[in-house]
């Protein structure tokens, strides 16, 4: 029953939060431009979604520990493992507002398309491998402007938390602008929204930002990735092991 109530509760005030809310701000956000210019308009466009990223874990009543928040760094290819749809909050309430690289399906979410499509991201058909090249373009342009972007390189959700092997080709992509690796092992998360079932799983979630990786130190994408996939890995068993007793 409790996690029927839960459910209930979350979606509603996601719902709300995202689509009502949101617009509101979206609203507010162009206002400030028009008046105050675009910086402050980013700037408090930005806070609020840090806001919700904290906030959707209060409403799951899921604690959450964060580790290594002054690993975090400007112009950086964020790199994380995927055990759900909950990572994308987690990342942007801790690490900050960026753009992404999502599934296509995120693009038919109204409230969350919107709100994607103002940090900058792309939506990725993974069932038309010809789509791959121009999404490269358009990181290649992101980074190169300056901004940090996230992506999840296992292509996919791991099904048991595990981490599964990382694609190489962002990492040449950071190896080719010298941009550096901001790797992120997350844990926990996968319990929150299980697998064939209709109804939120409330638990502690952590995640732990390791420092940058310089793309300089290695001799080539696929060294690179195996480290980074290495750091994720590791963290992502570190936080396991450690699960309530983090600090």
């Amino acid at each position: 029953m409790k996690r029927i109530l839960v459910t209930i509760y979350f979606l509603v005030a996601a719902v709300v939060y995202i689509i009502v809310y949101g617009s509101l701000v979206l609203f507010i956000g162009l206002i400030i431009r028009l008046f105050a210019g675009k910086s402050k308009a980013r700037k408090f466009i930005d806070g609020q979604i840090k806001i919700f990223g904290k906030n959707a874990f209060r409403w799951m009543f899921s604690p959450t520990t964060v580790l290594g928040e002054e690993n975090i760094c400007n112009n950086c290819l964020v790199v994380a493992n995927h055990q759900s749809l909950m990572d994308i909050p987690l990342i942007l309430g801790y690490v900050g507002p960026m753009p992404m690289v999502a599934k296509k399906e995120l693009s038919k979410v109204p409230g969350v398309n919107w709100f994607l499509k103002y940090m900058g991201g792309f939506f990725l058909d993974r069932n038309n491998p010809a789509e791959g090249a121009q999404i490269i373009k358009k990181i290649m342009k992101t980074l190169s402007s300056g901004n940090s972007l996230l992506i999840f390189p296992e292509g996919t959700r791991s099904v048991d938390g595990t981490v599964g092997r990382f694609k190489t080709a962002i990492f040449k992509v950071a190896k080719k602008l010298n941009v550096k690796i901001l790797p992120i092992s997350i844990w926990g998360t996968i319990f929150l929204v299980p697998k064939r079932s209709l109804f939120l799983n409330p638990g502690p979630v952590s995640m732990m930002i390791h420092p940058p990786v310089d793309p300089s130190d290695f001799s080539g994408e696929e060294e690179l990735a195996q480290k980074v996939e290495e750091i994720v890995r590791l963290g992502v068993e570190r936080l396991k092991a450690i699960g309530g007793d983090l600090k």
